[in-house]
């Protein structure tokens, strides 16, 4: 299969650190193309309410960065990457759309939340057991749910609910909240949050949606299911040759280049990179601020 496209960079992913790298290496004069595998914004594109240094709504931030990326001539490739190789002095990235020819690459691809992998949970999916209390909130208005998890995520998510649900059973397999105070807090004030303490989802049931989940051998009625039980690094397309950690994120030098020349990390499929927002978009302009001096010193050699 020939080439389909010729970039300066490329970029996978157009989560915040994928946008904001693109956004940086546009400004810096590089012609990139952008490819994500789900909806350009990443996981914070479902957050309504963003908390913490960076303010506002995950989606009109996320619409804002990828209007900019295509203002400044950003090219989204609308794609799907499934691998990375080299050819000569060049990198290619390769998709379902074509094979696309870069001089670097920044994988951004994120991470997805983990899965309890428990019965139920697969065959219930998008039938009462979903990843987005601000997306799907409403759909459990009166009804009782279940969110499974002890940090800021399940906590947050929990107090969404909470406005729409009669009761939110809270599931934590340990004895102490690892959220933020003010979560903490909030959630002890919530008269219809019940926190569930070292215990865990061990099923979900239902057969043509969520009836219920067993908790600790203890059947407890719900229509909705939420797990915020940590991330999975989206690396799973990435060649052998990019050295990853025991979770998947991709192990990087401190100029964010991955074992294979020219291909660049950041985000939250690189392993160091913090969970915040805002880490997410240093990590990014860090990559790209990285690109730029290599590709510079290439053209003068």
């Amino acid at each position: 299969m020939s080439d389909t496209s010729s970039h300066d960079v490329v970029v996978i992913g157009a989560g915040a650190a994928g946008l904001n790298a693109a956004l940086a290496t546009l400004r810096a004069g590089l012609g990139t193309a952008w490819l994500e595998a789900q909806m350009f914004g990443g996981l914070v594109l479902n957050v309504n309410e963003l908390d913490g240094a960076i303010r506002g709504s995950g989606a009109e931030l996320s619409s804002t960065w990828a209007g900019d990326v295509i203002e400044l001539g950003g090219e989204n490739l609308e794609a799907v990457a499934s691998g990375i190789e080299r050819d000569g002095d060049a990198l290619v990235v390769v998709s379902d759309a074509g094979r696309h020819r870069a001089r670097a690459v920044i994988v951004a691809s994120g991470a997805a939340l983990k899965k309890l992998g428990v019965p139920g949970e697969a065959e219930l999916e998008h039938k009462g057991v979903s990843h987005c209390a601000d997306c799907d909130g409403p759909l459990f208005q009166g009804q009782a749910v279940t969110v499974a998890g002890g940090g800021d995520s399940a906590l947050q998510s929990a107090m969404v609910l909470s406005g729409f649900c009669s009761t939110v059973h809270l599931v934590h397999r340990g004895g102490a909240f690892r959220a933020q105070p003010h979560w903490i807090e909030a959630v002890g004030t919530a008269a219809n949050i019940e926190v569930h303490w070292h215990s865990e989802v061990t099923e979900v049931l239902g057969t043509d949606g969520v009836e219920g989940v067993r908790v600790n051998g203890e059947a407890i009625p719900c229509s909705g299911f939420f797990a915020f039980v940590g991330l999975q690094p989206a690396s799973g397309f990435l060649p052998a040759a990019i050295a990853r950690d025991g979770r998947g994120a991709v192990v990087t030098a401190q100029n964010l280049e991955t074992a294979m020349p020219g291909v660049f990390a950041a985000g939250a499929v690189r392993a160091g990179c913090g969970g915040s927002l805002a880490e997410a978009v240093a990590d990014g302009e860090a990559a790209a601020r990285a690109v730029v001096a290599q590709l510079a010193a290439r053209t003068k050699a």
